[in-house]
């Protein structure tokens, strides 16, 4: 493999696609063996769910920071580029460092004998990289978030964890997870570990928390429940301000919904301080205020209000909504939305549509599995008067932007990959938001 330049690594490492084989550890286990399994030298925080992974493996690893701890972080997917994939202390992997990485796994692909017609695909790939890099930069302890499932995830190739959290699990990816909660629940539960912590995010569905509970005792692991003992102060647009036991927190990232991935957070550091990590309560209050992850009702702009937002299947969209109906009421909304077309677009598109003033329709760029801009219009229609059919997320933007008073808000949101293509377009226009 040429990994001369950076960019052409990232290329070879997309090459790779999405499924390579029958789904299974075996491929990564064959992986991680050939380069010495650096993964077993590590500790981890493995977070599995549908929704708000991210978000709890964010601020979970910034308390640890702040804790002064070197703190790994493995998340996915990314918005603006690969490298927001694998940071350490929250600086982003360097070009050198991926490439030279790439080129050590490559060579250990090639290495492999693995079943007819299999290879290594890029989430596994990525992953071997994202564990050499964590133990050549002697982290203390790797918050891993999975990328799909838990049970043949890729990250579940580990053999041990401090703490293993659950986040808020619901119907997506049933093709490959199963059509019930249940059955998707016992997917992701699949991560528990014999031994550690496990932590279970509120709001779980009951058919989701009978599972993991069941697993949970299974596996010998130790449920922990923690303090919910938390009052509200304030929520809305700017983040929000709790006390829990005695004590004040603020989250800068907006929604009720990122209130409970703050206290699941919280949680798992009090499960981490049972096991003997020194987190002083300080550590906490600053590393809740200082955490920040990329789509998630990011502010890029305020007149007019510029708000990005990753939700792409149906529990996010509720909550998104929720969001919408309690905090931007009283503002003119433009909803710049793409969508693919394996998540349960309609009722996404219908329900953000329903609360749209006007509605701009797009396909994200460069995905293959992109649902046609003509497409969500149509369903749009259906409960917002009035709709854009348009060619580009830059179009939709263009026009958002352009037909918004300083006073309206323009939110982006649906796919991932649209948020991503977003944030590159209004990032050359314009600074972030203070």
């Amino acid at each position: 493999m040429d990994t001369d330049m950076p960019k052409t690594a990232i290329e070879y490492i997309h090459s790779l696609g999405r499924f390579s084989g029958k789904p299974g550890l075996h491929r990564i286990r064959a992986l991680c063996a050939a380069l010495g399994n650096p993964q077993d030298g590590l500790k981890f925080v493995h977070l599995a769910g549908t929704n708000g992974k991210g978000s709890t493996a964010c601020m979970t690893a910034a308390v640890l920071q702040e804790a002064g701890y070197r703190v790994g972080l493995y998340t996915s997917p990314y918005l603006m580029q690969f490298h927001e994939r694998i940071r350490v202390n929250g600086v982003l992997i360097p070009d050198g460092e991926l490439t030279h990485l790439a080129e050590r796994v490559a060579v250990a692909c090639e290495s492999l004998s693995l079943p007819e017609g299999e290879s290594i695909g890029e989430f596994e790939f990525t992953t071997a990289l994202a564990f050499l890099y964590f133990a050549a930069q002697e982290c203390d302890i790797v918050v891993l978030e999975t990328g799909l499932g838990g049970r043949c995830d890729a990250t579940n190739v580990i053999a041990r964890a401090e703490v293993c959290v659950l986040t808020p699990i619901s119907r997506d990816h049933m093709a490959v997870l199963g059509n019930t909660v249940a059955e998707i629940a016992a997917e992701k539960a699949a991560i528990i570990k014999p031994g550690c912590a496990v932590v279970c995010a509120d709001g779980q569905p009951e058919d989701a928390v009978r599972v993991i509970r069941r697993v949970c005792q299974a596996a010998g692991a130790v449920w922990y429940d923690g303090s919910r003992d938390r009052t509200l102060l304030r929520c809305d647009i700017t983040g929000s301000a709790f006390v829990q036991e005695g004590q004040g927190y603020t989250v800068a990232m907006p929604g009720r919904h990122q209130l409970q991935n703050a206290g699941t957070a919280l949680r798992t550091v009090a499960a981490l301080r049972e096991r003997g990590w020194k987190i002083p309560t300080e550590a906490a209050v600053r590393g809740l205020a200082r955490a920040r992850m990329p789509g998630r009702l990011e502010r890029l702009r305020e007149t007019p209000l510029v708000l990005l937002d990753g939700a792409h299947n149906a529990a996010g969209v509720q909550v998104l909504c929720s969001t919408i109906d309690e905090m931007l009421k009283m503002r003119r909304l433009h909803v710049v939305m793409g969508m693919v077309r394996d998540k349960e677009y309609e009722y996404c598109i219908y329900e953000l549509a329903q609360r749209a003033d006007v509605f701009y329709a797009c396909a994200p760029a460069a995905e293959e599995r992109a649902l046609p801009a003509q497409t969500m219009a149509a369903v749009a229609e259906r409960s917002c008067a009035e709709v854009y059919d348009c060619e580009s997320a830059a179009q939709a933007l263009a026009k958002a932007l352009s037909a918004a008073a300083p006073r309206d808000c323009v939110l982006v949101c649906g796919s991932l990959y649209l948020i991503g293509e977003a944030e590159k377009i209004l990032r050359t226009r314009q600074k972030p938001a203070e």
